[in-house]
């Protein structure tokens, strides 16, 4: 798909093909880095889990920068293989040589913030099945909340505001994943018995959707209220009021967090901080790199 034929055209000096490239940019460098983790760490994890890897690293780096790579795949390429880079985390911890889950000090920080721990006292002292399948529901909606700013840029032709919006959130999942390498952390949920009411229909398919695709090791800080938060703050900034529609979903997750027995009431919170400061600090790096080509475009434009 070329530029003319694109739903997303380029306006103005900046293209969302160089706005692709950020955050491309941003995954082959932490691939590489990561990839470095894996083959000191050889011994821990098999050869083809070393092997996908480094292929996976290969496909962003050709979708990043290979012309012929369809444009499309381009720009969503980030966003497509952001699940890889969460089922991929216990064999990144595995390779760091982590013998043991930080909980314990996890719990420690939570007892000396809340004097309590929610996640498993919460849901105990109120029980109640509507409340906790309405939880449970925003829980849930963090699948949509990834993909719903960059879509409805993406569908709207904003390409510069998409390719923002994407090394953004990439900004801030990165930013979890690297504090999972670091410091990870199991979850409440691994130590002890829920505590949730008696069981509804969406609850049970939380617990199945965690089951089946969640990372052991992700829980500080919560990446679902990472990346919520960040869409959060993008869908205000680029659709005003209809973007509270986000906001209040990201509210209502956070608490089917700690409601669910999921993450530590200290996960939601350290996913919120390094939501907000990730965003900004996004939104900034590329604010300074769009002023910086605008100004070499202008100075470079004959008189």
């Amino acid at each position: 798909m070329n530029a003319e034929s694109s739903p997303l055209r380029s306006t103005g000096t900046i293209s969302s093909d160089m706005s692709a490239i950020w955050a491309g940019a941003l995954l082959v460098v932490y691939l590489a880095a990561t990839g470095i983790v894996l083959v000191l760490g050889s011994s821990r994890v098999s050869p083809s889990s070393i092997a996908l890897h480094f292929a996976v690293l290969a496909a962003i780096a050709a979708a990043t920068w290979l012309r012929v790579v369809p444009r499309w795949l381009r720009l969503w390429a980030p966003l497509i293989v952001l699940l890889f880079l969460y089922s991929e985390m216990p064999l990144l911890i595995r390779a760091a040589g982590h013998d043991r889950l930080f909980d314990m000090k996890a719990i420690q920080w939570e007892r000396a913030i809340f004097g309590a721990q929610p996640a498993v006292e919460w849901a105990a002292h109120w029980p109640s099945r509507l409340l906790s399948e309405l939880l449970h529901a925003a829980y849930l909606s963090y699948y949509p909340i990834i993909f719903v700013v960059p879509a409805a840029l993406y569908l709207t032709s904003r390409e510069v505001e998409f390719g923002d919006a994407v090394f953004t959130l990439m900004l801030t999942f990165v930013a979890c994943c690297v504090c999972y390498i670091v410091f990870p952390v199991a979850g409440p949920r691994y130590l002890w018995a829920p505590s949730a009411p008696a069981t509804g229909p969406i609850r049970r398919l939380v617990v199945w959707l965690l089951e089946a695709r969640s990372s052991r090791g992700t829980a500080f800080p919560s990446s679902h209220v990472a990346v919520a938060v960040t869409q959060s703050i993008l869908a205000v900034r680029y659709f005003g009021k209809r973007g509270l529609v986000v906001a209040a979903l990201t509210i209502g997750l956070a608490l089917g967090a700690v409601y669910g027995g999921f993450h530590y009431a200290i996960d939601v919170l350290a996913g919120l901080v390094v939501g907000v400061v990730f965003t900004f600090a996004g939104l900034q790096r590329v604010g300074r790199q769009r002023s910086s080509r605008t100004d070499q475009a202008k100075a470079s434009a004959p008189t």
